[in-house]
């Protein structure tokens, strides 16, 4: 009697004690997919609430709508502005701004034949809008006045108004990719959007990020066509007739003395290139004398390693340095070139270039050893160049 029962208890025990392993083993597993799940939730939430602040973050990653003719356009006091303006009916009604006759009539340039003027609103000290005009010059008795003339350009310089997608001075760059997208040229201080001849130009504070003025062309390369002369040079370029129609960097320039060449200016300079898509760097020697010469310019540098489908922003550096030891002098150059752009600014990169100069001392690229240094990333510094030609044999004739 004893036996059975003891067996029947020892049944028993082990029964409860498999019963319980199975429950502890399914909860622990339970527990472990119900925390499985848990994480893949709070995951899940967590990818979305991040898409969700990445996407407040960085709204230039919403494509706009594509440019149409109607996104150049702008109104002032109640007056659509376009291509196709007729400024002497806006004169007729606002007259001309105050200031016009002590501001030398707007006078901006001309040749003779042209006059580019402006036309600000309400007066030319504090302009809430300018309105570049380019008229043909005639004679009305004795006196010369404004005959034909189209409307250039339109500056706004209040924020007051705004451009037909609804963005003011004052607006962030992010503002500015979030209502246009990626633009179709960019420079080192503004974004150009274009169509069909259009231009819309817009300038940022590169101190605060914000937009600081919005140019729109309408009948730009027109007006240029027009009115080519020596007088008419772009804001902040240092002309020279020689160098016409390229921009000296003055930063980037240099008096120094070359084998072969004596004592002469080396000048750095940057050409904007007549498509408007691309900005160059070219480099010359000219006589180093502020005197009169016929001939200024002494020498013209083969085409810039880094000028292959890239848009200049600046000279970011220049040495002459005897490279391959051979005893004639070499010129090492670095520019920053334009990558993109972003809610802070223009993003860039470096791009190098050297000159070596031959026996008879005009100067050669050489291409292979050029794209080298740029790809294994030896382009950063002068001292990066240097270091890496020094390893190389190099031999120029």
């Amino acid at each position: 009697m004893f036996r059975p029962i003891y067996c029947y208890f020892i049944i028993m025990c082990v029964m409860i004690l498999g019963l319980t392993a199975c429950s502890s083993t399914s909860i622990k597993t339970y527990n472990s997919g119900k925390t499985a799940t848990v994480k893949i939730k709070q995951e899940s939430t967590r990818s979305y609430r991040g898409e969700e602040v990445e996407k407040n973050r960085n709204v230039a990653s919403v494509d706009p709508d594509p440019l149409q003719d109607e996104d150049f356009t702008v109104s002032y006091r109640s007056h659509k502005i376009d291509k196709n303006t007729d400024i002497k009916q806006l004169i007729n009604e606002w007259g001309y701004g105050e200031g016009f006759e002590a501001n030398n009539r707007g006078y901006n340039s001309g040749n003779g034949t042209y006059r580019r003027w402006s036309l600000s609103y309400p007066n030319y000290e504090d302009p809430e809008i300018d309105f570049v005009v380019l008229s043909k010059i005639e004679l009305e008795g004795e006196e010369l006045v404004d005959g034909e003339s189209y409307l250039v350009a339109v500056s706004l310089e209040n924020p007051k108004f705004k451009t037909k997608r609804g963005l003011k001075i004052g607006d962030t760059l992010g503002k500015v990719l979030q209502l246009y997208g990626q633009p179709s040229t960019i420079t080192n201080r503004s974004l150009v959007y274009s169509k069909n001849g259009l231009h819309l130009n817009i300038y940022w504070d590169t101190k605060t990020e914000k937009v600081d003025n919005i140019f729109i062309e309408y009948n730009m390369e027109k007006s240029v066509e027009q009115q080519r002369s020596a007088d008419y040079v772009e804001e902040g370029a240092q002309p020279d007739p020689d160098l016409e129609p390229y921009t000296i960097q003055k930063e980037q320039s240099f008096t120094t003395t070359l084998n072969g060449w004596g004592k002469v200016r080396f000048v750095s300079t940057l050409k904007d290139e007549e498509t408007n898509d691309l900005i160059h760097a070219k480099f010359f020697l000219e006589v180093n004398s502020d005197k009169y010469v016929e001939n200024k310019i002494l020498y013209e540098f083969p085409e810039f390693y880094g000028n292959n489908g890239r848009m200049i922003d600046r000279i970011k550096a220049v040495s002459f340095k005897d490279l391959n030891q051979d005893g004639r002098t070499d010129i090492i150059i670095i520019v920053d070139y334009i990558t993109g752009v972003n809610a802070h600014g223009i993003e860039t990169l470096p791009v190098a270039g050297i000159y070596f100069q031959k026996k008879d001392n005009t100067y050669t690229t050489l291409p292979e050893l050029d794209k080298s240094i740029n790809q294994t990333g030896h382009n950063r510094t002068l001292q990066n160049i240097i270091q890496y030609v020094g390893k190389q044999r190099i031999n120029v004739q």
